[in-house]
């Protein structure tokens, strides 16, 4: 494995802009080589004319998006979510079809907002059912989460991670719309450490 290529990925996967000292503490590689490396990179994306570079901004690293391209990206980039919203996509997504009043009793009564959020996202779909509405998830939330709208186990183990869940997967038979889990239990949830 190359140093060059770990730093690159450590980049790429952060997020967010990184000091010299945490990539070397991330990936390994001494903050000198570090250093190098992402000099190294910065001038390679710029010479094959990507729209992502390696920017230095101030005494951080970070990969992103040109300029003159992030317009443009910023269409196809995934909603930003706060962590209580996403727990709650996560339950639709592991419950789903789901009834909001169902979902009610397992976050109170801030399901109302919150579907309303995720609706206005194009993440989910709220149908009318009886007295209360059907929530399901979109095939705009699995593309906002690279995922195969068809693979709904998927969607389900992507978002128990997500969210801080622990994912019990389902039985072959019972399938995912219409199984036979009860709609009103809900999944364990971990509190998962916020971002530090």
């Amino acid at each position: 494995m190359k140093d060059q290529a770990v730093v690159e990925a450590a980049l790429f996967s952060a997020g967010g802009a990184l000091s010299v000292d945490e990539i070397a503490r991330l990936t390994g590689v001494p903050p000198d080589a570090a250093k190098t490396h992402l000099r190294k990179l910065a001038k390679e994306y710029e010479a094959r004319g990507s729209a992502v570079e390696v920017a230095q901004i101030g005494t951080k690293w970070t990969m992103q998006i040109r300029t003159e391209y992030s317009d443009r990206a910023r269409a196809f980039a995934p909603p930003e979510i706060d962590r209580d919203l996403l727990k709650t996509a996560a339950l639709i997504a592991y419950h789903q079809p789901i009834l909001q009043s169902d979902l009610s009793g397992m976050i109170g009564d801030r399901v109302y907002e919150h579907t309303q959020n995720l609706e206005r996202l194009g993440l989910i779909t709220r149908k009318p059912s009886g007295h209360s509405l059907q929530l399901t998830t979109t095939r705009y939330f699995a593309e906002a989460f690279g995922l195969k709208a068809t693979d709904r186990e998927g969607i389900r183990k992507l978002m128990a991670q997500k969210a801080g869940i622990v994912h019990r997967e389902r039985p072959p038979e019972t399938g995912v719309a219409g199984g036979t889990e009860t709609p009103g239990t809900a999944p364990d949830v971990v509190d998962a450490p916020g971002p530090g």
